[in-house]
């Protein structure tokens, strides 16, 4: 049984088409996922590179503890069924399922034997054993193919479209037996297909993909109740859900939504408390979603439900014996067929009679409507909001945030008046943050150049920077000291999103999980080095970056007939990397790896003042009260680096050095994340 990690994960053709597009996921023990999207978004792919049968270009995979990139199929002990059953038509159903075994020839007859019984009965197919494929049918071929996977014990199981080819009962039927199977294996699954049925039924979690992007992964319930974008929330679900272009207006403690040839309904504020101001303004065109069976024809509902009423004409009745779908226009006079805007699905009680045309009234259930940005499709009500807009007035270094006052650090230094301050949700300190200080084996981490022989010096490096322990530099994080009431605490994934009084108004803040569940106040403050500040729709304060990027490009030098260091060089200078970074590099590009230009990256964190290092002079210092920076110049590049106590001022000349174990390195013309 094993664990599997995908971290950075390409798949690159000649060309440069990138059929799988930086996939990155980490897959527990025991889960069954499910990959789905349409033909061609790369999910076969994927699950062929985790085989072994299709060459990862950039990305590294970890089967356990092991990275199995270069390790053959045969070898990574994952057993694959594959859609076409794969079958070898001379050999019987015994044979096949030994097979594989048989080939292994460290296992004994007796036990193989053993194994293709016992497999065997567990999918009813002793009666078969003598049989070989052509006398089978789908059903059964495809349960041989499941056989031939069980026999082999192994840690993951991979199922391409498995189910394709079989009819609808029996599709559904071995539905049933694979999900029954999972749980008597207790193993890892990981599932392709592109019905979203199979999915919703079949996985822990859900992998939604297009065009090689991973667009979601989450629960079967998680994506149907918050799909992070159109292309997800029309994806999943049968019928696909309605949309309509729609625009908000946010009147006192309500929001009309006009859509579908001016047609209005009115919903609670609250019910899109998490969509930015700009969306409300009446006049940016929005989407909005509704999923079939969140429109309601039952009298009560309809009856109590006034202010979001709509009536329609039944157009198409589809009568599918548990439900009926009825295609309703909201708007009969101006119906375009199959590019009408205003058509809105629904399902209904099979028992209720509707007529064609006949005009009934439905009302929308507003705490389940979708709304999406017209332009980039992205769901503008996430689980975990990005940013909150607050309005403040500032007089004499202190800002006044709907009635609570802070006073501003240096580095936001504004005029008397008014502003509006954009806070990320992830821009707070709390009184309980902890530094968890990564941990890093050894072998993966350890400074792996040799000591240059004196006759090698001319092919030596001319300015080598030595990397610093990562420990060099931990620091303490700031806490939060202002006290504030919570109004609501919801847990999504690993993080909870608080909801804090902020006044008469209210903010929304990411806090960790050591935060209680039922924690009436808690303390906290703004971080303000992630603060926008703007006035009059002009940005006045930015936000300090906190993503520095340096070129680079990967050197060696020789220190014996056959073997060299390897390096990077930085700004002018050569910085010495470790195993890791030279194999991920290598295992992107070979032997090309020294002709193609990279990019460093590294948070302001991962680097720090040093004795020796790449040369800056200082161009900033920035003081965000709990927290220091000095702006650095490194040949050109602007690089923020955290101070810690160091007495630096502006112009001084510095050496920085970078944290080797945290930084991320990308390959810059084919925009391949390596690291």
């Amino acid at each position: 049984m094993a664990s599997l990690k995908l971290k950075h994960i390409y798949k690159v053709y000649d060309g440069g088409v990138k059929a799988v597009n930086d996939f990155c996921m980490d897959i527990e023990d025991k889960e069954f996922i499910v990959f789905v999207g349409p033909s061609g978004c790369g999910k076969s792919t994927t699950l062929r590179m985790i085989a072994g049968l299709e060459e990862i270009t950039a990305g590294e995979l970890m089967i356990g503890d092991d990275v199995v990139n270069d390790v053959e199929p045969k070898d990574r002990n994952i057993a694959m069924v594959f859609q076409n059953y794969a079958l070898y038509p001379h050999m019987t159903v015994r044979e096949n399922m030994a097979f594989a075994l048989r080939m292994r020839k460290d296992i004994t007859e007796e036990e193989i034997d053993k194994r293709v019984q016992e497999a065997a009965e567990r999918l009813e197919i002793v009666q078969f054993l003598d049989r070989k494929p052509r006398a089978l049918s789908g059903g059964q071929r495809q349960r041989v193919s499941l056989g031939r996977a069980i026999v082999r014990d192994p840690k993951v199981f991979l199922l391409d479209e498995p189910l394709s080819n079989l009819d609808a009962k029996l599709r559904a039927q071995m539905r049933t037996e694979i999900s029954k199977l999972h749980k008597q294996l207790q193993t890892t699954f990981i599932y392709v297909t592109h019905d979203q049925v199979e999915a919703m039924t079949m996985g822990t979690r859900i992998v939604v993909m297009k065009l090689g992007v991973v667009q979601q992964i989450d629960t079967p319930t998680n994506l149907y109740d918050y799909p992070g974008n159109k292309f997800v929330a029309s994806f999943i679900g049968t019928p696909q859900m309605n949309f309509f272009d729609a625009k908000l207006k946010k009147v006192d403690d309500k929001i009309e939504i006009t859509f579908a040839n001016e047609r209005k309904i009115v919903v609670p504020a609250e019910t899109f408390v998490k969509a930015k101001p700009e969306y409300l303004d009446g006049e940016t065109l929005v989407t909005m979603g509704i999923r079939p069976e969140d429109v309601h024809v039952e009298e009560e509902f309809v009856s109590s439900h006034e202010e979001t009423a709509l009536e329609c004409n039944v157009g198409i009745i589809e009568a599918l014996g548990s439900e009926s779908i009825l295609y309703c226009e909201l708007d009969p006079e101006n119906d375009k067929g199959t590019e009408s805007t205003t058509r809105l699905v629904l399902k209904v009680d099979p028992r209720s009679h509707y007529e064609l045309d006949q005009k009934i009234k439905v009302a929308l259930d507003s705490k389940r409507i979708h709304l999406f940005d017209h332009e980039t499709e992205e769901s503008i009500m996430p689980r975990i909001p990005k940013e909150n807009q607050i309005e403040g007035v500032v007089k004499a270094g202190v800002v006044d945030l709907n009635g609570i006052k802070f006073n501003l650090p240096e580095a936001i230094k504004l005029e008397d008046g008014e502003y509006k301050f954009i806070v990320p949700s992830d821009a707070f300190f709390f009184d309980n943050d902890v530094n968890e200080d990564e941990s890093f084996e050894d072998s993966k981490y350890a400074e792996a150049f040799e000591e240059l022989k004196p006759h090698f010096a001319s092919k030596g490096f001319k300015n080598p920077v030595h990397p610093l322990a990562h420990n060099d530099f931990s620091y303490s994080a700031p806490k939060g000291d202002k006290e504030f009431k919570v109004l609501t605490i919801e847990e999504v994934g690993k993080q909870k999103l608080l909801r804090l009084a902020f006044g008469n108004k209210s903010v929304f803040a990411v806090g960790n999980n050591d935060i209680a569940q039922d924690a009436k106040t808690v303390k906290a403050d703004i971080d303000w080095k992630k603060v926008t500040v703007s006035k009059a729709d002009e940005v006045v304060v930015e936000r300090l970056n906190l993503y520095n990027v340096l070129d680079s490009q990967m050197i060696k030098e020789r220190t014996d007939k056959k073997t060299f260091n390897f390096g990077l060089a930085v700004a002018d200078k050569e910085l010495y990397t470790n195993d890791f970074i030279q194999e991920k590099l290598f295992n992107a590009a070979g032997r090309k790896v020294f002709d193609i230009k990279l990019e460093l990256d590294f948070s302001p964190y991962a680097v720090k003042f040093a004795d020796k290092g790449f040369d800056g002079v200082v161009t900033k210092i920035l003081d965000y009260g709990k927290e220091k920076f000095a702006e650095v110049d490194v040949k050109g590049k602007l690089v923020n680096v955290l101070l810690r106590n160091e007495d630096v001022k502006v112009s001084s000349n510095v050496n920085i050095s970078i944290d080797i174990c945290t930084v991320g390195i990308v390959e810059a013309d084919r925009g391949i994340r390596v690291i």
